[in-house]
């Protein structure tokens, strides 16, 4: 039985005949300790951690339920067994009290002794397979979210899995680093969860570690430095540790993860040892990542076409292909636009860039048109709301099927159609209150409520107040 059990009775010959039973039917390595007395227990407690103590009621000193009392102030999942030769029915309160679920009455037999045991084990092990499942849960998420990051997939979900893993996130970056030797990865992980400035979620593969730091404070590129410096130097054997630049915008951490990326390459390629922060990388006074990416999002393919050649031309440009692959990706993903289709490793030849520009032409065009759908279901939103506005409707005028506007609107607003429909119908309602010259009844048919009971409990479900008391509250001052 995988359990650790402490005896407390101060007298020896109760907690020798207790052992004996233990030992019989649970395996001689299970009782890891004994105690005479209360205050003697309380320091097996924190000495030896068991899963299950077993406790005497009468101690001198300390008694039973003192010292129960004390321990679970540190260890709240501790379980205890009470032992007592008294059939008090206040002891037994106070116990249940204390979280005590098993209570054995002297002289107990055998018997009883056993199953008591038993049923504590039951619940412990209950309670850790709980304890594992919640924990390769938590795991995965934190996986999860990180992949989400480093692949653009910013959304509702991640946002949601950042509140759940890291509610009091104010700022954040990506390291990646790479080592000679596999056990110095281990050594990088080890002190990336061990520094106090953030809390970290690590990705090992071979002899690579990608590391997301999360923080609840503003984090100093000096403090990031010094501390990654400490993991440089805290190896002798070649490594290369490239840092992302801090963010305090989870939508902005992809842009970390991708300089971190970068960097790490930039350092590999210079053939020594190195860490450090992103640089901006130009050729002839020219930055042809941002200048094909500017011509993409003004749907200029030829540009874009042309400027590839001469980045293809230009003297070693061909070294920094990865860097534009990933700055092209950046800019895409963050107008939430994905390349997923396409892979660096699939991207070799001029050719084949030229593809990759044509199909990040297509993916850009067809965002600004779905952007051109969005603004004109929002000016006919602004002109039609005091009208009973349906989403049919709107997305009859735009020229889309309601599903598809439905999916288009949440992805393009971050809002839903009637949330933002209610929206615009508040912010209305607010300011014709605040005129102070039409009734509640007038006001909730100027801004499309055909009903003012409906009215009133919209507007307090979203402001948390009455239409009356915000409007009362407001003119008072």
């Amino acid at each position: 039985m995988d359990i650790k059990i402490v005896l407390a009775d101060d007298e020896m010959i109760e907690r020798k005949a207790m052992k004996k039973i233990i030992d019989e039917h649970f395996g001689k390595s299970v009782v890891i300790g004994e105690a005479a007395n209360g205050r003697q227990a309380i320091q097996l407690a924190k000495e030896k951690k068991p899963d299950l103590m077993l406790m005497d009621v009468k101690m001198p000193g300390i008694d039973g339920l003192e010292a129960i009392e004390t321990i679970r102030k540190d260890h709240p999942n501790m379980k205890f067994i009470m032992v007592s030769a008294y059939d008090s029915f206040e002891y037994a309160k106070r116990a249940m009290k204390e979280g005590v679920k098993e209570y054995i009455l002297k002289p107990a037999t055998i018997k009883e002794t056993v199953e008591a045991i038993i049923r504590v084990y039951k619940e412990i092990a209950e309670e850790r397979e709980r304890a594992e499942k919640e924990q390769k849960s938590r795991e995965f998420t934190k996986r999860l979210f990180m992949q989400k990051l480093a692949e653009y997939d910013v959304n509702d979900e991640t946002m949601e899995m950042q509140k759940e893993i890291f509610p009091s996130f104010r700022s954040g970056l990506f390291l990646i680093g790479e080592f000679s030797h596999e056990t110095d990865v281990d050594g990088f992980i080890r002190a990336c969860n061990n520094w106090r400035e953030g809390s970290a979620i690590a990705d090992k593969k071979r002899n690579q570690a990608s590391v997301l730091i999360l923080s609840g404070k503003k984090l100093a590129k000096a403090d990031v430095l010094s501390f990654v410096r400490e993991c440089f130097l805290s190896t002798p054997n070649k490594k290369w540790i490239g840092i992302g630049d801090i963010y305090e915008r989870l939508e902005d951490l992809p842009k970390s993860y991708q300089e971190a990326l970068l960097t790490l390459q930039h350092l590999k390629k210079a053939d020594h040892a190195g860490y450090g922060f992103p640089h901006v990388r130009k050729a002839g006074g020219t930055n042809w990542p941002e200048e094909i990416c500017d011509c993409l999002f003004a749907d200029d393919l030829t540009g874009a076409l042309n400027r590839l050649q001469a980045f293809f031309s230009g003297s070693g440009q061909r070294d920094a292909v990865q860097e534009l692959y990933f700055k092209i990706k950046q800019r895409l993903g963050e107008k939430g636009i994905g390349t997923d289709e396409y892979g660096f490793k699939d991207i070799l030849s001029l050719q084949e860039w030229r593809d990759f520009l044509h199909f990040c032409c297509l993916q850009v065009s067809s965002y600004h048109q779905s952007q051109g759908y969005i603004e004109r279901a929002k000016a006919y939103i602004q002109e039609h709301y005091q009208e009973p506005v349906a989403l049919e409707d709107v997305a009859n005028v735009v020229g889309l099927s309601p599903p598809y506007f439905t999916k288009l609107f949440k992805e393009k607003t971050g809002k839903t159609f009637i949330d933002y429909l209610t929206e615009i119908r508040l912010k209305k309602a607010k300011e014709l209150l605040l005129e102070n010259r039409l009734s509640l009844k007038e006001i909730s048919y100027q801004v499309g409520y055909k009903d003012p009971n409906y009215f009133s409990r919209v507007f307090k479900k979203y402001f948390h107040q009455s239409p009356r008391k915000f409007q009362n509250r407001i003119l008072k001052k």
